[in-house]
């Protein structure tokens, strides 16, 4: 008997199998087609939001990137809305929007962006695209004497003990949405410090012999698996003041004296590059970072924010804005008897001159005086300038009491108006510093009477106290020009 099948009955797995193959085919089809059509009537769909929040309140240019399930057509700045209300700019590329914040928003804040009128290339349907951003809490870095008792920095973590820190000053962080603070690093007879990234750079010693020691953190804290280098500084003996860090955290630089004879020699500006040796290296009096030049000699000094530039004011109130990394020549910008600060972005500094006190463009030299309306120098002492935005600064000013001393206030000016920022100073005490946060939004004014040291944060509007420190100074001063400080 033959076994052999119909060839009609051998092909019917085979035709089933197509059957199978072309059904699943038309179904994608009409998935697809379903989809694009849904797609077209919906219109784009946001996907993902992407921000650094402790970016957006510390430094201007900071993007918020929207990015959405497909290619979109050009966005305009006039499709956006932020509110509040936050001066920014729109690009759009692809399926991503980014919206670039001009400068620093405020701290701890919501804040909705809008975008409106969003379509697909080739699509008639419109959406809009809607989310809400937080920006980060601020905090701060305080220097607390090893004499300073612990009001206002009890901590509530292990590394904010105080135990086995007798004869050591301590570095802390304290967040002002938070009570108590953290120490971060500890020291004996610490002098200077700065944020360098993931690091701290500390400054420490006494009678013209200091240290430079760079500090790894984890966690907000020293890591103590990384252990701390030691820079090898340019003479046996020396004394280092002024420190001043980069934004990027790619160099920091500070003033040294020589002290190895017990006189202070060689008084300058030295540089130290992080991406290479470490070594501190002079700025020569050309302007640039020469190995084993003698330094310049610096009256005052800080980096230009956001960029690898110093502006230096000479021992002879020559003004230069130099490169620290050496890669373009310095600029000579006249003359100088003290400088204030910088303006918003950092492209224009406030600097004192023998007429007045003017805004200096670092772009070109132009300089245009500074607003002073009725009542921001009518005082026997003016201060320091610490500029809150492009339009408003703050000024500590004082009168003469009949005992000799010096009654002092904080004057809020803009360019029509100066008024006291209600400020308490005790009688017994006089402010050493008035530094801004970075978005402007507090101030740290800092006292020191003859028992004690403390660092009130108020805010720079209405004056509220936000908190307080039993401190000598915070890392927001650092942005401050430093040399022979006036208040």
């Amino acid at each position: 008997m033959s076994t052999d099948r119909p060839p009609q009955l051998r092909r019917r797995p085979r035709d089933r199998f197509r059957r199978r193959l072309v059904a699943s085919l038309t179904v994608f089809v009409l998935v697809g087609a379903v989809a694009a059509v849904i797609g077209a009537q919906q219109g784009p769909r946001l996907r993902d939001v992407t921000y650094d929040p402790s970016g957006l309140v510390s430094r201007p240019a900071q993007r918020v990137i929207l990015t959405a399930n497909q290619a979109l057509q050009r966005v305009s700045a006039g499709d956006v809305t932020v509110t509040p209300a936050a001066a920014h700019t729109v690009t759009s590329s692809g399926n991503t929007i980014a919206v670039e914040f001009a400068g620093p928003l405020a701290y701890d804040r919501s804040y909705e962006i809008a975008v409106t009128g969003v379509r697909a290339p080739g699509q008639p349907a419109t959406s809009e695209l809607r989310t809400t951003i937080r920006t980060g809490s601020t905090d701060v870095l305080a220097l607390v004497p090893a004499a300073s008792g612990t009001s206002g920095t009890s901590g509530t973590s292990g590394t904010s003990s105080t135990a086995g820190s007798a004869g050591k000053d301590r570095i802390v962080r304290r967040s002002l949405d938070a009570g108590g603070a953290t120490t971060v690093y500890q020291a004996a007879d610490i002098t200077e410090y700065a944020r360098l990234g993931r690091s701290l750079v500390v400054v420490s010693g006494t009678d013209g012999r200091s240290a430079v020691d760079i500090v790894s953190l984890a966690g907000g804290v020293q890591d103590p698996s990384a252990p701390v280098e030691h820079l090898t500084l340019p003479t046996a003996e020396g004394r280092v003041t002024a420190l001043h860090v980069a934004d990027d955290g790619a160099s920091f630089g500070f003033e040294y004296a020589d002290t190895t004879t017990g006189q202070s020699r060689d008084v300058g500006l030295y540089v130290v590059d992080m991406t290479g040796t470490h070594l501190p290296t002079a700025v020569a009096a050309d302007g640039k970072p020469t190995a084993g030049a003698v330094p310049m000699t610096v009256a005052q000094w800080a980096y230009v924010p956001r960029t690898e530039r110093a502006l230096v004011r000479t021992g002879s109130d020559d003004l230069v804005l130099v490169d620290v990394s050496g890669q373009t020549d310095p600029v000579r910008l006249g003359s100088a008897t003290y400088l204030h600060g910088f303006v918003g972005t950092g492209t224009t500094a406030v600097v004192e001159t023998g007429t007045g006190v003017v805004r200096l463009d670092l772009t070109d030299g132009k300089r245009t005086p500074l607003a002073a309306p009725p009542g921001s120098t009518d005082a026997a002492y003016l201060g320091r300038i610490a500029q809150l935005d492009e339009d408003t600064y703050v000024r500590v000013v004082g009168d003469v009491r009949p005992d000799g001393t010096l009654a002092q206030r904080i004057l809020r000016v803009d360019a029509s108006r100066a008024s006291r920022l209600p400020v308490g100073v005790p009688a017994d005490a006089s402010i050493t510093a008035v530094c801004p946060s970075p978005n402007g939004q507090f101030l740290a004014v800092a006292t020191k009477s003859a028992t004690s040291d403390l660092v009130s944060i108020v805010d720079a509007s209405s004056g509220a106290l936000e908190a307080s420190i039993d401190a000598a100074s915070v890392d927001w001063c650092g942005a401050l020009p430093s040399g022979d400080e006036i208040s």
